[in-house]
């Protein structure tokens, strides 16, 4: 056979399609085909005695040089694309993905290494379209998934073999932080064993790459940890042999709450397509932490409103009992004036009924439909107070201590009804630490921006007062923690509390326009934080002071009520002062009343009557008497209702059970045309 003339090889190296660069082993260019000159725009005369890394981008100049340096002490043959991922650089600084074959070329005694180039631009392109629409298709899947499984749990159980799969690695790893924040768990992962990843956890501290990636909040990219220095690796992962690091942080409401890592034994170079996927599943899976949260709110919210109806209507019929009750004592009491023995068991029994009337009240508070008398007033200076009531009555093992906004403007809300919450607060607190401890009352402003309530979602946008009750006592689990405001829930000894201080503190804030919130960590303490809303201004209200006579009348009232007892006891209480006394029992049975009696002065109305209420009736009496004035009790009263009453007349809703001195005064109010006083 006839060998191969020289000038053959010469037109094959020249007609090659790739570019061909023979180097010696300093690297620099001993021979370039006319491919070389068209990829790199280089005449074939300047590329000869070139440094080979001239042809690299500058800022993996270094990195080439160490690789080939490499090369040249073990030379092998390579093939196309064995290599980690490349870029050349032409003379006009444009740079290109290449793929590079390897071989080492003897001529003579001198070795030399000949590397055939390819521009893979094209290539590229379609393999990074291939991989963004595997990594599409697979987040696709995630979401379909995420939306069918609600347990947050097991999505991230499946979020590992996932990313495993779709990246085709060798490992997947999620982390949690620890209720306390102090550390990072595994708590789901594939390509592990799971005697390995027990043992992964890692301290909430920079110097970790989990705690690196807390720290940071942003995707962390680790091409081969053996070359990482920002960071430490975790023993375990060591032992695996895992090298190549993406991680991106799992968020919960806001907040960094873990990780998802991918992880590969050999080092690699991630793209930007592998660290928009991994974001992407991360992302699915805190859209998943975040509808669990507001589910959980909202089945919260939607229990206690449930609640808040079987209460109301409950109280609404235990408060008539106790008008009747009370009503009958108080009549009792006079008859039996100058009988001691029978007098100190009226007495008794209305001190009994008394205290059957304020765990009523209690109910209606946390139902919302405890009637309010808000009123402009110093927070800080009404805390002041508090603080050293406390201090006179907790004991001395409990120390009390404050911290004020100096800058707090008023707020508007109910001032015994916010010194009967913080006493709850403070009462609670104090049986939290048997053994003494500190109990801290501090106010602050807090502003709910538009657009933000998803962490807030039972609070209008708005500013805020905040006062907050803080103990160092025992402290809640989160299964406690999570039922402390429902009523009649207590981890008290039978007969040592009624289970409703805390939801009088929930119903007090909500029907003022705020909200509770509690945090408590077994071992750390309890602090509940009451929210009332910073009005841009309010009216001061008439303010009532004690005192006074029992004033007395003689105009004629009709009294307006369906439960004939509690009727009765209402016109006997009038008529005991002096008044003239009509009777209805429904509304149509008052318009009656009201066109044969002309001298009727005061509409003494129930609110929740049967058929037309208590508001409905007042608008069609005063459509007959323009002057007639209106005096409205009630049991317990819905928001819509008293929405509905005019604002001059919110403050005038006298609650069962009363007292006839509380009557007297009320009705004189009434008779005068001024604002009654607040109970």
């Amino acid at each position: 056979m006839r060998a191969v003339s020289a000038e053959v090889y010469g037109a094959l190296f020249d007609t090659a399609p790739d570019a061909i660069l023979v180097i010696e082993g300093d690297g620099r260019i001993v021979l370039a085909n006319a491919q070389a000159e068209r990829m790199f725009g280089i005449p074939r005369g300047e590329l000869l005695g070139l440094q080979i890394e001239a042809l690299v981008p500058e800022r993996l100049r270094e990195a080439h040089a160490a690789r080939r340096e490499a090369y040249a002490r073990a030379p092998q043959a390579r093939h196309m694309g064995a290599g980690p991922p490349l870029y050349a650089l032409r003379r006009d600084g444009t740079e290109f993905p290449v793929e590079i074959a390897l071989g080492p070329v003897r001529d003579g005694g001198r070795e030399l290494f000949a590397a055939s180039v390819r521009d893979v631009s094209d290539l590229k392109r379609t393999r990074d379209a291939v991989r963004r629409g595997r990594y599409s298709s697979f987040v696709a899947q995630f979401g379909l998934r995420a939306l069918a499984q609600p347990d947050v749990a097991t999505l991230i159980d499946a979020a590992c073999p996932l990313v495993a799969e779709a990246m085709q690695l060798d490992a997947a790893i999620a982390f949690r932080l620890s209720a306390d924040r102090r550390e990072l768990r595994c708590v789901a992962s594939h390509g592990v064993s799971a005697a390995a990843a027990a043992r992964m956890r890692a301290p909430n501290d920079p110097g970790f790459l989990p705690g690196y990636l807390v720290a940071v909040r942003e995707p962390v990219v680790v091409p081969d940890t053996h070359a990482e220095t920002r960071f430490g690796i975790i023993e375990v992962v060591r032992e695996l042999g895992l090298r190549g690091a993406l991680c991106v942080p799992l968020f919960g409401r806001g907040e960094v709450i873990g990780g998802l890592t991918a992880r590969s034994r050999a080092p690699r170079a991630w793209t930007e397509d592998d660290v928009h996927f991994m974001q992407a599943v991360a992302n699915i899976v805190a859209a998943a932490i975040e509808r669990a949260a507001t589910e959980e709110t909202l089945l919260h919210a939607q229990r206690l409103e449930a609640l808040g109806q079987l209460t109301g209507g409950v109280a609404h019929d235990f408060n008539n009992l106790l008008m009747v009750i009370t009503g009958n004592l108080q009549i009792l009491e006079d008859l039996a004036a100058d009988r001691p023995q029978a007098l100190a068991l009226a007495r008794q029994a209305m001190g009994a009924a008394e205290r059957g009337a304020l765990l009523t009240r209690k109910l209606l508070a946390f139902a919302r439909r405890q009637p309010l008398h808000p009123r402009p007033l110093d927070l800080n200076h009404l805390v002041l107070e508090f603080c050293d009531l406390a201090r006179r009555t907790l004991g001395e093992n409990v120390s009390v201590h404050e911290d004020l906004d100096a800058l707090l403007p008023p707020v508007v809300a109910d001032a015994a009804e916010l010194e009967t919450a913080l006493l709850n607060l403070a009462v609670n607190a104090r049986d939290a630490m048997p053994g003494g401890g500190t109990l801290t009352l501090s106010t602050r402003r807090a502003r709910v921006a538009p657009g933000k309530r998803t962490s807030d979602a039972d609070l209008e946008p708005g500013n805020y007062a905040v006062v907050a009750v803080g103990d160092t006592g025992t402290g809640m689990s989160p299964g406690v923690a999570a039922r402390a405001i429902e009523p009649f829930f207590t981890t008290k000894e039978i007969g040592k509390g009624s289970g409703l201080g805390l939801s009088m503190v929930y119903g007090f804030a909500r029907q003022s326009g705020g909200t509770v919130r509690l945090e408590s960590e077994p071992g750390a303490g309890t602090t509940v934080r009451l929210y009332l809303p910073l009005p841009a201004d309010a009216a001061q209200p008439d303010v009532a002071g004690p005192g006074s006579p029992v004033p007395v009348g003689s105009e004629a009232v009709l009294v307006v009520e369906d439960q004939g007892p509690v009727r009765e006891i209402a016109a006997g209480f009038l008529s005991h002062l002096g008044y003239r006394v009509h009777q209805a029992a429904d509304a149509e049975a008052a318009l009656r009343v009201l066109r044969t009696e002309p001298d009727i002065d005061l509409l003494f109305t129930d609110l929740a009557l049967p058929g037309m209420d208590g508001v409905a009736l007042a608008q069609q009496a005063r459509a007959l008497r323009p002057a007639l004035r209106v005096l409205y009790t009630t049991g317990y009263a819905s928001g819509s209702m008293l929405a509905r009453l005019p604002e001059a007349e919110r403050g005038a809703v006298l609650a069962k059970p009363y007292r006839r001195e509380e009557l007297a005064f009320l009705v004189r109010r009434a008779l005068a045309g001024r604002r009654p006083l607040p109970n």
